[in-house]
């Protein structure tokens, strides 16, 4: 994916493709510190209630929960890439790990392969340090955990290792926010820049397209602790993304445009009126989406991208990106 020009919505004099490198935060955590929330971490899979499904499967066991994970990382691929908002790609690129499994079930979803099918293979918490650091090795930016909320005791074991093996870039924690906020917790000063979704401002709707009945208490009660634990993007005196802060991606999804004004109401009103939005224009009906009864079995229209644009204008936002929406014949 790209995104078009940031000068659309960013009042900073930031330019799109330069972001200033700096350690991750995770380097000033104690070595004490880190091991006693890897040991809260994977104390909480013994019964899971790691997510929002708290499903109780016995993962320290090698039970499978309803994310589809047990006990050891599940990863489908880590590579370097260059389609993220541009304090995350910058230059270099992300370097990103997609890890297998999900605990939402979306109809639509286009990473389904992963998230739903589940492919990918299990790996030592030591080959996952090696990925960290060979990604690091490549030159990018960050290191980007992609679909990252039922495999929290496995990043911060990754992480503790990769640390000691030389990994010190940043940490991207890319969410669909259906994320509890205690076990976010564990992740503050871990994670420096939080993508995150806000899909839905109606429980009918993610109980009908992502299979949860409270996606919008949950997702909103996490985007406002991530916030609380790393504030907004900002830039320096050189115009310069400082890599630390919330981003809050919202797709816009067909025949459901009319929660746009609530989407950027609450960021304005509950996270801050400078946080960056990133409003994604990619929606094609992916995995089961082309089944009528969910109804989102087609593109979006002009129209409705110009309803969500119209949205935007009006709520006073300012900071973020928009995806252009040809890129992926989409609106």
């Amino acid at each position: 994916m790209r995104f078009g020009d940031p000068s659309m919505h960013w009042t900073s004099p930031a330019s799109a493709d330069i972001v200033r490198d700096v350690d991750g935060s995770y380097l000033n955590i104690s070595d004490n510190e880190f091991r006693r929330r890897i040991r809260v971490a994977y104390a909480r899979l013994a019964s899971c209630d790691l997510c929002p499904r708290r499903c109780h499967a016995r993962r320290l066991a090698g039970a499978v929960g309803v994310c589809g994970a047990a006990l050891k990382p599940r990863i489908f691929v880590w590579n370097v890439h260059r389609g993220e908002e541009p304090p995350i790609s910058g230059t270099r690129g992300s370097g990103t790990v997609f890890l297998s499994g999900c605990n939402l079930s979306c109809c639509y979803c286009q990473n389904y392969p992963l998230s739903q099918l589940r492919h990918g293979r299990e790996i030592p918490v030591d080959d996952l340090a090696d990925a960290l650091v060979e990604l690091q090795m490549k030159g990018v930016h960050n290191i980007n955990f992609v679909t990252p909320s039922h495999q929290i005791p496995q990043i911060l074991a990754g992480l503790y290792r990769a640390r000691a093996k030389g990994l010190h870039i940043p940490v991207v924690y890319n969410t669909s926010s259906y994320d509890d906020p205690e076990t976010l917790k564990l992740l503050d000063g871990v994670v420096d820049i939080y993508l995150a979704d806000l899909r839905y401002t109606s429980e009918d709707a993610g109980l009908a397209l992502s299979g949860v009945s409270d996606y919008v208490a949950v997702a909103q009660s996490a985007l406002m602790e991530m916030r609380r634990q790393v504030g907004d993007i900002t830039v320096d005196a050189q115009g310069r993304y400082i890599p630390r802060g919330v981003i809050v991606r919202y797709l816009i999804l067909p025949r459901h445009t009319d929660m746009a004004d609530a989407v950027f109401g609450f960021v304005r009103d509950r996270l801050s009126p400078q946080t960056c939005v990133s409003v994604m224009t990619q929606y094609f009906p992916a995995y089961k989406a082309h089944r009528r009864s969910f109804g989102v079995y087609r593109k979006v229209t002009d129209r409705e991208f110009d309803t969500v644009m119209k949205a935007w204008d009006s709520s006073g936002l300012k900071n973020g990106w928009v995806q252009e929406p040809d890129e992926n014949g989409g609106a």
